[in-house]
């Protein structure tokens, strides 16, 4: 009887044991958690923490940052992008000490509206500010949306912390690169690149390229305009990337297939070396269209430094409803060219003259054809000092859609910025691409969908009659 109370007592003793062992460890893990942030993130591409980019800004961080998130700390639930872009907002606190984070019931606490009376805040909203200069971040502003066909609409990808990173460098920027749409003479709005330049720290204003003084900007965007340039406006552009000798400027031209033809604008581009030709460019490689469409070419990289840039090199470019393009020389009187992005050898160009029943194997002209292109004019100022201007050329207005911009499995919104940021010189250079919770996006060429569909349609079925046959036969014999 003795003995058995022994043994009951030592196994109350143990069990008391393990209790308090299992106690004291999960304390000690939520202090090392609160302290060095003990959590792993397993999803493809790390979607819930912040990137390598992030994080090199915080830690270079030497002027307060204060956070300001209009909800509770429960206001995020509901979505899984919601408590993804949560997940991303706290992190910012723990990786600088001088970004502080704090969420305010915006309900609850209606003064704090008094803070900022020139920003109109809603629930959910987001203000960054440093040094009196104040970022407002709407909370749709976090995240891509698509409209579905029964009219209602759905978050396709987050951008939770290129909204924030792009904010905070916002405020804490002492200068931004000045940036001009060219509106007039029939150009494009082109679709969702303002937006993005916008989103990540450019200065971006809508201007008539008549009346706007071309010196006040860095950048400016002449996207396939349908009318020519007058003299004027081709003298002023002129003027522009000469900047009084200082240089230093940069013109972004894109070319469409619907322009004609446009003589003066066709003379300033040939002086930088630079001609298209009517027509649309056409892809014959399945392994090289875009959802069946030989007019929505993917491009290959020409130039490795800038493909070499990105997170995953092999992601693919698109150009879409491209106009042939041609580099007159290489290089040429302070002139130098160099190809960015080709079409393959297996594209080609079909007129704008062509009859209907046109055929791939009636075209005159194939690849390899510049599909983006920089030109540059470079100089030497008196102390030595070695000073250039850029024209960036794409055969393709739609590589700035939203099919090509908002799309996570092309790398056009990735690529674009960096080559950006580094022909302006931008020192404070981040690339942040949206990120979609729904796994890799299936991103497949033509000829990829059609052997799923054969696999999936044809082979796949077939192995299963044969298994099942097989099983019936077994049976039917044995």
């Amino acid at each position: 009887m003795r003995e058995t109370m022994k043994i009951n007592m030592l196994f109350v003793a143990i069990v008391l044991l393990l209790f308090a062992g299992v106690f004291l460890v999960n304390g000690i893990a939520v202090r090392l958690d609160e302290r060095f942030h003990l959590q792993a993130d397993l999803t493809y591409g790390a979607v819930f923490e912040v990137g390598e980019d992030t994080r090199a800004l915080l830690a270079a961080l030497d002027s307060p940052v204060e956070i300001f998130v209009l909800s509770d700390t429960g206001g995020f639930g509901g979505s899984p992008y919601l408590a993804q872009a949560q997940r991303i907002i706290d992190q910012y606190s723990r990786f600088s000490s001088f970004v502080t984070l704090e969420y305010v019931d915006y309900a609850a606490n209606p003064l704090f509206a008094v803070r900022f009376p020139e920003l109109a805040l809603s629930h959910g909203d987001l203000v960054v500010q440093s040094g009196g200069r104040v970022e407002h971040l709407r909370a749709q502003n976090l995240f891509y949306f698509t409209q579905l066909p029964d009219g209602n609409v759905s978050v396709v990808a987050s951008r939770a912390e290129e909204a924030l990173t792009s904010a905070i460098l916002s405020v804490v920027s002492e200068e931004r690169v000045r940036v001009a749409l060219l509106t007039g003479n029939g150009t494009t709005d082109g679709g969702v690149f303002p937006q993005m330049l916008l989103n990540n720290n450019y200065a971006v204003q809508t201007v008539s390229m008549t009346t706007a003084v071309f010196s006040d900007f860095d950048v400016l965007l002449l996207l396939s305009p349908t009318i020519d340039l007058s003299e004027d406006i081709v003298r002023r552009l002129e003027a522009f990337l000469y900047n009084n000798g200082r240089y230093g400027k940069m013109l972004i031209y894109t070319a469409g297939a619907a322009q004609g033809a446009l003589p003066n604008l066709d003379t300033f581009l040939a002086e930088w070396g630079i001609r298209f030709d009517d027509g649309m460019v056409f892809e014959t490689d399945p392994e090289r269209t875009y959802h069946f469409q030989p007019f929505y070419p993917i491009v290959r990289y020409v130039d490795e430094r800038y493909a070499l840039l990105l997170r995953d090199p092999s992601m693919p470019f698109l150009a879409p409803l491209a106009r042939p393009m041609e580099l007159i020389f290489t290089a040429r009187d302070g002139y130098h060219l160099q190809t960015l992005l080709e079409f393959s050898e297996t594209a080609g160009v079909r007129p704008a003259d062509a009859p209907e029943d046109f055929t791939a194997s009636d075209a005159t002209r194939r690849g390899p054809l510049p599909a983006l292109a920089v030109s540059s004019f470079h100089a030497l100022a008196p102390d030595g000092e070695h000073l250039q201007s850029h024209i960036l050329v794409s055969a393709s207005t739609g590589i700035f859609d939203t099919i090509a911009l908002q799309n996570t499995s092309v790398s056009n919104a990735e690529y674009l910025l960096n080559l950006l940021g580094d022909l302006t010189g931008r020192e404070d250079l981040i690339s942040i691409r949206p990120v979609s919770l729904a796994g890799r996006t299936l991103g497949i060429t033509s000829a990829q969908a059609m052997r799923l569909g054969v696999i999936l349609t044809g082979v796949l079925p077939l192995l299963i009659f044969a298994a099942g046959a097989s099983v019936w036969l077994y049976r039917r014999y044995k």
